[in-house]
């Protein structure tokens, strides 16, 4: 499967590729892969903004560590970061891995089931392995500009320039996740 011209074309003719992924029988191990490619992606596109933040003031923040400092007892083996900015890091790594890894694949199967949910309501006959497809395909189509929106977070940081980037990306995940599901309920795999 030829990853990179999928997701070129998808931006392009969403409809055919994805229906092409189904013909060559994509199924629910390919789902995961695409899932987790994603995930792994979008965690990778948060670290700048991660960086950034790290090294900006944030009293109440930096308050936190420091009273959680005083009451952690010393672990044989494990160190507490001795500078402000790598605590900070560590922090924000932490939660940003819990997010990615943990959270966020659970909600998107969610979003999947209501997505099928939706497309059996308006008569659409997918089954749920090619409705989660839909989604995980999506997502993954998307990631150019999830990682071009860590970027501009990372350099430029709040402002319209990151807004209009997250809007680029939105609307994108949204059109593919909208054709997939139309290809995945009524056209089915050509």
């Amino acid at each position: 499967m030829a990853l990179v011209p999928d997701i070129v074309g998808s931006y392009r003719r969403p409809r055919p590729v994805f229906s092409g992924l189904l013909a060559r029988g994509a199924d629910e191990k390919t789902g995961l892969v695409f899932l987790l490619l994603a995930m792994a992606m979008g965690f990778v596109s948060q670290l700048p903004g991660v960086s950034r933040r790290a090294n900006l003031p944030d009293p109440e923040f930096e308050a936190a560590i420091a009273a959680e400092r005083n009451d952690v007892r010393p672990i044989e083996g494990v160190e507490v970061p001795a500078g402000m900015v790598d605590a900070k890091f560590d922090a924000l790594l932490s939660a940003e891995i819990m997010v990615w890894f943990l959270i966020l694949p659970l909600v998107f199967y969610g979003v999947a089931m209501i997505g099928h949910l939706i497309a059996k309501l308006l008569g659409g006959k997918p089954d749920t392995t090619a409705s989660r497809l839909a989604l995980f395909w999506a997502l993954v189509v998307a990631v150019p500009l999830k990682l071009f929106h860590g970027l501009v977070f990372g350099m430029i940081g709040p402002g319209p320039a990151l807004s209009v980037v997250g809007f680029m990306w939105f609307a994108v995940l949204m059109w593919n996740w909208t054709m997939n599901l139309r290809v995945a309920g009524w056209e089915g795999p050509r």
